[in-house]
């Protein structure tokens, strides 16, 4: 019995772990004629807030390089009160968009930041609630001076962005 649990933690030890990459895949791509978005703070701090409109514009030029159609459905808050998804009207003019959320937090003093951004695919349960399907995730932590913090979180999570819409834009409808 002892040999055989050391077999097996040494075949544990030995067998490679991979790392969770953060890379869309072709398959997962594809399929897809569009994105929604929105942003979700957690704070009023404007630093963090502001993130939301770079990211915006960030993901528009990214929609239009790849040829995506795009909804921004803005920025909400939760934590205050009114937490809610954002949802978009019935007729968006797209067959089967993903969905690319934005979390934000942030404090001052000192000042810090965390985003999170989700992109998804909403799914409806046959036999329980909706839910969502989870494609491609990413996040970013920051500390420091406010601006840097801002400007590098919203740029970094930009860069990431744009292998994850090339992999959109080859593989939509």
């Amino acid at each position: 019995m002892k040999r055989l649990f050391l077999a097996l933690a040494a075949l544990c030890l030995s067998t490679a772990a991979s790392a969770q990459e953060r890379v869309l895949t072709p398959g997962k791509a594809a399929g897809f004629d569009g994105v929604i978005t929105q942003c979700i703070t957690f704070t009023r701090v404007a630093f963090a807030v502001d993130m939301c409109d770079r990211l915006s514009a960030s993901v528009a030029s990214l929609a239009q390089a790849q040829g995506l159609a795009l909804l921004d459905l803005g920025r909400t808050e939760w934590g205050f009160g009114s937490d809610v998804y954002l949802e978009p009207t019935d007729d968006i003019g797209m067959e089967a968009p993903v969905h690319l959320t934005f979390y934000i937090r942030g404090s001052e003093g000192p000042n810090s930041a965390f985003i999170w951004a989700s992109l998804y695919k909403p799914t409806i349960g046959r036999l329980g609630p909706p839910g969502r399907l989870v494609i491609w995730e990413d996040s970013g932590l920051g500390a420091g001076d406010a601006a840097t913090i801002r400007d590098g979180l919203s740029a970094g999570l930009a860069q990431k962005l744009t292998p994850v819409f090339e992999a959109l834009g080859a593989g939509k409808l």
